[in-house]
């Protein structure tokens, strides 16, 4: 055994003994009989009389409420819907509401007020997503600056999310988490992303925009994590419901529901939850639809808790991706969406086509408090991804007779992390400091089967054809971290801190890669006035590369050096305001070519080597009731993204230099506008153009597809305290527009509206 996997090993054992330790410390933290009603005491605001200390001999059970002892009193309460549950989390999630770091659940990836966070962040909240009604987790983001997102598919399964100035495409570059464990199918080996969580059980969507320390790899862009129900909330059911259609589909009626439940019953809570929705695509033979089931359930001690959870996630999509190759722009807009014209030797075939999708999950997290400044936090995770897309390849056009193929794909990771938080240590000069670090290991499979289908032999999911190839690869990495956030005064917060990833990656048959990486940064906070922040920051960031076959195997990855300063704002009434210049240089720059090779239409990967990403966001919201005091609130909100990725040095397949083009696939610019009234809390309407820029697809820069505007609304009437109904619209002006230039011509999804309702009760 290599001195590297015996140190590897040597961490992962006593990240495990950390939780064993948890273990045996809750079993002996358990309350005492007749104990139980002191965890409400502490969880409530103590009455007036608590400020006075309460003899040592009194219990909560005594016939006057007494208060919590002295060292309990100065730790906040936990947050209504915090992954904090125990009672001694005050201290914990005091720093998780308003502290400079994130906190160190990593079930959550951002403090709840980020007035004083040293990076650039963007919550997308409950109030937020019930206001906003997106159809889909894209349409969540399009209003967080620094964020776009492209549409492959009406559901936005196939994920599309960029960030500053990365890729969108399968969002590749962004890590992309569900409850702090990464959703990216495997990300040192192929981080491709066909699944995000329903937005129905969505709490929230914390957006890191730029590079970060804590989390990784894909660090370089951002970082997105969805948060979903927290079983340590208030008790709710809701059932939601709704009906709408695609202008172009085949499919009549476009459908979803929902219904999920949270219940506590004394220190135990748990969440159940279903989703699912059927929805016409962008080709008229495209029909797109999933079932989700999601349940966790946790326990609360005096000092710890516990929360396990989990899903299954089914997918089946007539869907493909091959789109219009023969014939110019214009005989692409006047096919239309007729997905048979396309090909006119498949035809009706296309039909034939479909995408079948299988992703299991789960989490145990773990939080020990052992003091109000000190907070251990564990998880051990998993994840198994089984994906095929199936369609038909060639035609005989004598006989009629026809061969499919696919594309068989199996990811599996599994994981622990384990975090610790030291917090209100006293440095010199009268300054303290919050320390956190934290310690990963990982092992990752991809299974990659090209099949082959006989004369006529239709591919399903249960009938996959013969393996024509196949690659076989793996990932064992270890990560670690340590920042620590120093108070310089009140107003200034400096976080220095490092980074350091190892992993191997295994081709079977052809090899090994070994990769280790020390990756430092440092950040800031300041106040400069009240309620007005300026941060900032460096940080190295790290992209493995995606690898499929031994033709680019070893390879290296993308390092990056990225700067940002921004300020934030909430001093004026009514208006928030946050801003960030960001500046990238990131080596061995990996992209997809807009082609694929035959005969299984593989992707192309390819790599520049140097790009630079200069550019700014903007995000600015202003509301009247706040200045008026109206019960009429007439609101307005601008998200703008500005992103220039320039080649630096790098050559095409001709060995030509591209330097000074655009980088593939990166968007310059993008934007929304809104404009909304609101009147009381009995209804709102809103309405928004969001703009995507052109943008190239290949090196050379002479694929481009080209800019739209597309507008959006939807409103909401709340008809009681416990019923909503609602409307939303989506490329309401039924545009038919280029959406991108993979495997040919792609249109965007055409007028797709929904109407539906909206049922909460306790």
């Amino acid at each position: 055994m290599s001195l590297k996997v015996y140190l590897k090993l040597t961490v992962m054992a006593g990240a495990i003994g950390l939780m064993a330790t948890s273990a045996s410390a809750q079993q002996a933290a358990e309350p005492a009989d007749g104990d139980l009603p002191e965890v409400e005491v502490i969880q409530k605001k103590a009455p007036p009389a608590a400020k006075k200390k309460a003899p040592a001999a009194k219990k909560a059970a005594s016939p006057a409420p007494q208060p919590p002892p002295a060292a309990v009193v100065e730790e906040a309460p936990a947050l209504e819907n915090s992954p904090y549950g125990a009672a001694a989390s005050g201290g914990a999630a005091a720093r998780a509401e308003s502290g400079p770091l994130s906190p160190i659940n990593a079930r959550t990836t951002l403090p709840e007020d980020l007035q004083n966070y040293t990076g650039a962040g963007t919550r997308v909240t409950t109030e937020q997503l019930d206001e906003r009604r997106p159809l889909n987790n894209h349409e969540a983001l399009v209003r967080v600056p620094g964020v776009v997102t492209i549409d492959d598919d009406g559901a936005a399964r196939h994920s599309g999310i960029g960030i500053r100035g990365s890729a969108p495409r399968r969002s590749r570059k962004v890590l992309v988490m569900e409850d702090g464990q990464p959703i990216n199918f495997a990300t040192y080996l192929d981080s491709s992303t066909h699944y995000t969580p329903p937005t129905e059980r969505i709490e929230s969507i914390e957006v890191m925009r730029g590079a970060i320390l804590n989390y990784g790899p894909l660090n370089n862009h951002g970082v997105v994590n969805f948060r979903n129900l927290s079983p340590f909330g208030a008790n709710e059911t809701v059932i939601k419901a709704g009906i709408g259609y695609t202008e172009g589909s085949d499919k009549d009626i476009n459908n979803m529901r929902h219904v999920h439940t949270r219940q506590n019953i004394g220190n135990v809570g748990i969440v159940a939850s279903y989703s699912g929705m059927d929805a016409g695509g962008a080709w008229d033979v495209e029909e797109l639809g999933y079932n989700d089931f999601y349940g966790a359930i946790g326990f609360r001690g005096t000092n710890q808790d516990l929360t396990i959870s989990g899903g299954f996630f089914r997918q089946r999509d007539k869907y493909d991706e091959q789109n219009f190759e023969d014939g110019s722009v214009a005989d692409f807009f006047a096919n239309g969406r007729n997905k048979a014209g396309i090909d006119d030797d498949i035809g009706d075939l296309f039909k034939l086509s479909t995408y079948n999708g299988d992703h299991y999950r789960f989490q145990v997290a773990h939080n020990l408090y052992i003091d109000s400044n000190t907070t251990l936090s564990t998880r051990v995770y998993g994840a198994d991804h089984e994906r095929a897309r199936f369609y038909v390849d060639e035609v005989d056009d004598v006989t009629g007779d026809f061969l499919m193929e696919g594309r068989d794909r199996r990811y599996r990771n599994y994981g622990v992390d384990s975090r610790i938080e030291f917090a209100n240590l006293p440095l010199f000069g009268g300054m303290t400091h919050d320390v956190q670090a934290g310690v990963r290991y990982e092992e990752q499979e991809f299974r990659n089967r090209n099949r082959a289908g006989g004369t006529n032999e239709i591919l399903t999911f249960g009938n996959r054809g013969s393996i024509a190839s196949q690659a076989d690869l793996d990932a064992e990495a270890f990560a670690a971290f340590v920042q620590t956030a120093i108070h310089v005064t009140p107003a200034l917060t400096v976080v220095p801190g490092l980074r350091f990833e190892s992993y191997d990656l295994t081709l079977r048959g052809e090899g090994d890669s070994s990769h280790d990486h020390a990756l430092p940064g440092i950040s800031f906070a300041w106040e400069a006035l009240p309620l007005t922040t300026v941060y900032g920051g460096y940080y190295r960031g790290l992209t493995p590369h995606n690898v499929r076959d031994a033709e680019v195997f070893p390879l290296d990855e993308e390092i990056g050096d990225n700067f940002q300063i921004g300020v934030r704002s909430t001093a004026l009434r009514g208006f928030t305001f946050d801003a960030a210049y960001f500046h990238s240089r990131i080596e061995n720059y990996q992209f997809k070519e807009s082609f694929t090779v035959p005969p299984f239409n593989l992707n192309v990967f390819t790599s520049l080597d140097e790009v630079q990403v200069d550019g700014f966001e903007i995000g600015a919201r202003l509301d009247s009731r706040p200045i008026t005091g109206s019960p009429w609130n007439f609101f307005g909100e601008a998200i703008y993204t500005f992103a220039d990725a320039e080649i630096k040095k790098g050559v095409n397949e001709l060995e030509e230099s591209v330097a000074g083009n655009q980088a593939p696939e990166s968007i310059k610019h993008f934007a929304t506008l809104t404009l909304g009234l609101q009147y009381r809390e009995l209804w709102d309407a809103s309405i928004t153009a969001t703009h995507k820029g052109a943008y190239f697809t290949n090196e050379d820069n002479d694929e481009e597809v080209p800019s739209q505007w597309l507008l959006s609304a939807r409103g909401n009437l709340n008809v009681t305290d416990n019923l909503t109904l609602w409307a939303t619209g989506y490329n309401l002006t039924d545009e038919f527009y280029i959406a991108g230039i993979e495997d040919g011509l792609k249109p965007g999804v055409g007028r797709t509206v929904m109407g539906g309702f909206t049922y909460k009760f306790d």
